[in-house]
């Protein structure tokens, strides 16, 4: 599949909810876990690796500073070219986190309105793995992780998308 096909999909994302060991099928609404910032700060820094069709992506993270985490990220196409950003905030909501992001294309073009922000709520913490409604960030190793975005394609199947990253400092 073309990059270019990837970004349309990313636009078109719709937050289903992840699928992780720690999701239970529940007819009955649930709270949020409990969580806190300071639970994430092992993001800390830089991250390069595998992303979409295998081309290289980036994120880089701060460190938790006035109940957020900023970060961003950088997907190139397989030409080297870039693809897209997004800017990502981790934000403490009360007892739990939220994990919250704009797209921009290689221009700095929102593909979001001035107003809207893509929001992942928490749902469910395990050992290394935090599942976001739409996303799960699992820590492999001291200087690993993978993210895994679940994105709607225009049949209105869902895909999921695995970025697999290094600590690059």
């Amino acid at each position: 599949m073309t990059a270019t096909f990837f970004v349309t999909l990313l636009i078109l994302s719709v937050a289903a909810p992840a699928i992780d060991d720690c999701v239970t099928h529940q007819a009955l609404p649930r709270r949020a876990p409990l969580a806190d910032l300071s639970d994430l700060k092992w993001l800390e820094g830089s991250w390069s690796g595998e992303g979409i069709d295998g081309a290289l992506a980036t994120e880089v993270y701060s460190a938790p500073a006035g109940g957020q985490m900023v970060g961003h990220f950088r997907q190139l196409a397989s030409d080297g070219s870039v693809l897209f950003y997004e800017l990502i905030t981790i934000t403490q909501v009360g007892d739990t986190i939220e994990y919250r992001l704009k797209h921009f294309d290689a221009d700095l073009t929102g593909w979001e309105t001035q107003k809207q922000v893509r929001r992942f709520p928490l749902l469910c913490t395990t050992g290394d793995s935090w599942t976001f409604e739409g996303l799960i960030i699992r820590r492999e190793a001291e200087d690993r992780m993978n993210i895994t975005v679940r994105v709607r394609q225009h049949d209105g199947t869902d895909e999921s998308l695995e970025f697999r990253y290094r600590r690059s400092r």
